[in-house]
């Protein structure tokens, strides 16, 4: 490489969208602290007419400031705290406007909305949904089987503390299984509220949640796979039928 910058930095820059020949002329901008065109161009080994455009980008971009002497003009680096500001000015608009974007993705639709989700990766985003989707005093319904506790009960902890710190609850008819009577010590204090039936009463073998208008799907063992279906009819369908299942979990409780 014409200049010594670890490879790291390169790609640093790349994912903020510094790549390439603009990357090579702003490292080069930052070595050599104030050059001409001329001398980038040569040093890079880029025509002279692409420096130009490149560092006129970088200047508009508030990276590079440029400084006319005696009918020349000299290209000089701002500090690459620059950068860190303009990501979190980035970050503040998109936080802004999150609210809206969330109205958007969960509005009603006409036709279900099922999304698949593959793997431990996909199982955590699949349940990531619900805590996106709900807010505090909100409930989730929910049918546990062979469930997130058995296979991935390092994420489940997380999970529970993160819908505790948000303030949703849960009501759930749970398979009774060891792993299952070890998480209900804590009842109460992560706001769940439970029935539990022995396996010959509840043969659920995966686990589902109903929130929102989403019925969320989750099947674990050697296969692991999860959905969700966003539809208004078919999750006010699954809360009716969880009321039943509610009411006749107390009898055979």
């Amino acid at each position: 490489m014409f200049f010594s910058v670890p490879m790291e930095i390169k790609d640093v820059l790349n994912t903020l969208g510094i790549e390439g020949k603009k990357a090579d002329v702003y490292l080069m901008c930052l070595e050599k602290g104030g050059a001409t065109a001329y001398e980038i161009a040569k040093i890079v080994g880029l025509k002279r007419p692409t420096v130009y455009d490149i560092l006129y980008t970088l200047t508009k971009e508030g990276l590079v400031y440029l400084v006319p002497k005696k009918g020349v003009t000299y290209f000089y680096p701002s500090d690459p705290e620059r950068i860190l500001h303009q990501l979190k000015e980035k970050e503040r608009v998109f936080v802004s406007a999150l609210p809206r974007l969330h109205e958007l993705y969960t509005s009603p639709k006409q036709k279900p909305n099922i999304r698949y989700f593959e793997g431990e990766e996909g199982i955590k985003t699949m349940y990531q949904d619900s805590l996106n989707s709900l807010t505090k005093k909100d409930e989730i319904l929910l049918y546990c089987g062979e469930d997130i506790l058995k296979y991935l009960p390092a994420y489940a902890a997380e999970y529970v503390a993160e819908r505790v710190k948000k303030n949703i609850h849960v009501r759930g008819i749970y398979k009774k299984t060891p792993e299952v009577m070890q998480y209900m010590v804590n009842n109460e204090k992560e706001l769940r509220q439970v029935k539990i039936l022995e396996e010959k009463d509840f043969a659920l073998n995966n686990e589902i949640n109903i929130y929102k208008n989403k019925v969320a799907i989750a099947s674990y063992g050697k296969e692991m796979f999860g959905m969700i279906i966003e539809s208004d009819e078919i999750s006010k369908a699954q809360r009716a039928i969880f009321e039943l299942a509610w009411l006749g979990a107390e009898n055979l409780k």
